[in-house]
């Protein structure tokens, strides 16, 4: 099972990212509450977050992207960014109501070959029969990290709309947060271009699947180098950098990579990986497990000394090189 995991920490600063319910002029951020360590036990808080909701659609909505750029199949609505997918009968086009009449494997092969986005990002029909496909990716919260905690804010920013008529001036406020965030991702390589029946059968052609595998890993690698998540970006654009990342693609047993709320993420990682490999290899039951584990740093986020991993100098090089590993694992 080939397996990309990726942890990165990203500064955001006066971002409008993730916004919640609006309260007459008051426009909320979205938060979240966290416990944090503290010197005697744990103390909860509540700090800006970005939710994996949000942070899916940026990924759907970049696949579908990159996918119609090559020439693959995306479906209508999600080309246009509305992931309502194949849910029910009401949005079912012809041909996804012949191949429902005749059974669920063949209505999710035939929805796997018509788009993309849905082989990757997976999709619940709730119908007569119904057809689950889970998600080939994952991505949660993104969070402050827990060591930069106490340089965390959100605050209110007071804005007027002017109007020639001061009474038809409108003022507004919109709550904005500043953190280092913790961010997480992981994909089931393995799991792309295939049935989720046990049978393991590919739903498109080897060439095909490899085409999409790409398209998994560079939709990822265009949304963090270029920070295409989150909304309100038309106004409050954040100043962000990708501070540090690391990724780990293993094979034949999943290996994750380490949560980014410490700067010595890069090398825990590095050591789980060797720590798992040696476990797989002891006992009677032997398992050959092979992981590549690659991260860079920047000035501002030393991570520190890190054994058994490949250092490269940016986001993009560290996500083309894990596309290398992976397309080398899956020959």
């Amino acid at each position: 099972m080939v397996y990309l995991s990726l942890s990165a920490r990203i500064l955001l600063n006066v971002e409008a990212l993730n916004m919640v319910e609006s309260i007459g002029n008051f426009v909320r951020h979205r938060r979240a509450p966290i416990i944090v360590p503290a010197s005697k036990g744990f103390v909860l808080k509540y700090v800006p977050a970005i939710s994996g909701e949000s942070l899916a659609h940026a990924y759907q909505e970049v696949v579908a992207r990159v996918a119609s750029e090559v020439g693959l199949s995306v479906c209508s609505n999600c080309r246009a960014g509305y992931f309502i997918k194949h849910a029910d009968d009401s949005v079912l086009e012809e041909w996804a109501k012949e191949a429902q009449r005749k059974g669920s494997i063949e209505f999710e092969k035939t929805v796997i070959q018509r788009c993309v986005v849905e082989d990757i990002g997976g999709f619940l029909y709730a119908g007569r029969e119904p057809v689950k496909r889970t998600s080939r990716f994952q991505v949660g919260y993104m969070i402050p990290a827990l060591d930069a905690i106490t340089s965390t804010a959100i605050e209110a920013q007071f804005h007027v709309r002017y109007a020639r008529v001061p009474e038809q001036q409108s003022i507004y406020n919109v709550e904005v947060g500043s953190a280092t965030y913790a961010f997480g991702f992981n994909l089931d390589v393995d799991g792309i271009g295939v049935l989720s029946s046990g049978s393991r059968e590919l739903a498109v052609s080897k060439e095909e699947r490899v085409k999409r595998i790409e398209v998994a890993v560079k939709a990822l690698s265009v949304m963090l180098a270029s920070a295409l998540f989150g909304a309100k970006r038309t106004r409050f654009y954040p100043s962000w950098k990708v501070l540090s990342a690391v990724a780990a693609v293993s094979d034949p047993i999943p290996v994750t990579a380490e949560p980014p709320h410490t700067r010595q993420y890069v090398a825990n990682t590095a050591e789980k990986v060797e720590s798992v490999k040696k476990l797989l290899k002891t006992g009677s039951l032997k398992i050959d497990e092979k992981v590549w584990v690659g991260y860079f740093r920047s000035k501002e986020d030393d991570v520190g000394e890190v054994k058994g991993a490949e250092e490269v100098r940016d986001v993009t090089t560290l996500t083309s090189r894990a596309l290398e590993v992976i397309l080398e694992y899956i020959k």
